[in-house]
């Protein structure tokens, strides 16, 4: 059986990593920086700069909300189809290394190649790592997985004469991706047991779609791990009780969806 953590224990380790990774960061002199002349971005609304707009129905009651306010008022002052009001941690990553943020590609995909030099972000907010046919799962949001990301980007490749050395010069964002497989079960009454059923055919996904990017010439991954769910306000709304021992008693998060 998986160990678990506590809540409170993962969120502080959270935490320390997040720390860590922009205290390198933020220590990189410029010629590093200059190391990687792009990103490549793949995951769910975590990640996602705009996607979901562009390939959701337009249809009255089915544009997302991430393109209606409160979205976006703090940094941009206006919906930018980013789940947030403000910047996202790919954003975040993206100025430290001395890059601009990333376009969304179904946005842009009929663009020129120079609308794409510094990189392109895929993810797509709703997205799971699983295939939208997988049986058990019904995604409500989009059909878009992580392996159409990766198939879109490889689309994006075959307009590139160059893309070995693109490749060996960028840095590939896988994530997160994974925790809306997991999300979308649980809301359809999946039970816990059930949901961990899904736990390596997710892990399956995502090491295959980094193993065919590695073969297509990508080199520098980063790879970050799903949320602790038990803290989230949906889940904590979802699976609201009485009983004090579900819960964490110094952060509030559900211990048993650590």
């Amino acid at each position: 059986m998986a160990t678990c953590f506590s809540s409170s224990s993962w969120l502080k380790l959270q935490f320390i990593i997040v720390v860590f990774l922009f205290a390198v960061i933020s220590s990189i002199s410029s010629p590093v920086n200059g190391c990687f002349t792009s990103i490549f971005s793949f995951g769910d609304s975590v990640s996602d700069t705009g996607n979901l707009i562009e390939i959701s129905n337009l249809e009255i009651g089915k544009i997302p909300h991430s393109a209606f306010p409160p979205n976006g008022r703090t940094f941009f002052h206006r919906p930018t189809g980013r789940f947030c009001d403000g910047r996202l941690v790919i954003d975040f990553l993206a100025e430290a290394l001395g890059l601009p943020f990333l376009p969304p590609y179904y946005r842009y995909k009929n663009a020129t190649s120079e609308k794409f030099e510094n990189g392109v972000n895929f993810a797509v907010g709703g997205a799971g790592a699983l295939n939208s046919s997988f049986p058990g799962i019904y995604n409500p949001i989009t059909v878009i997985s992580l392996v159409d990301e990766v198939n879109s980007f490889k689309q994006f490749l075959n307009l590139r004469t160059d893309f070995k050395q693109l490749l060996r010069n960028s840095l590939i964002v896988m994530g997160e991706i994974g925790g809306n497989d997991y999300s979308h079960a649980y809301k359809q009454g999946k039970n816990i047991e059930d949901v961990r059923n899904f736990v390596p055919p997710v892990v399956d996904s995502i090491t295959s779609s980094i193993n065919e990017l590695i073969e297509l010439g990508a080199v520098t991954f980063l790879v970050p791990g799903n949320f602790p769910i038990g803290c989230s306000a949906s889940y904590l709304t979802l699976f609201q009780g009485s009983d004090k021992d579900q819960y964490d008693p110094l952060t509030g998060c559900l211990t048993w969806l650590c």
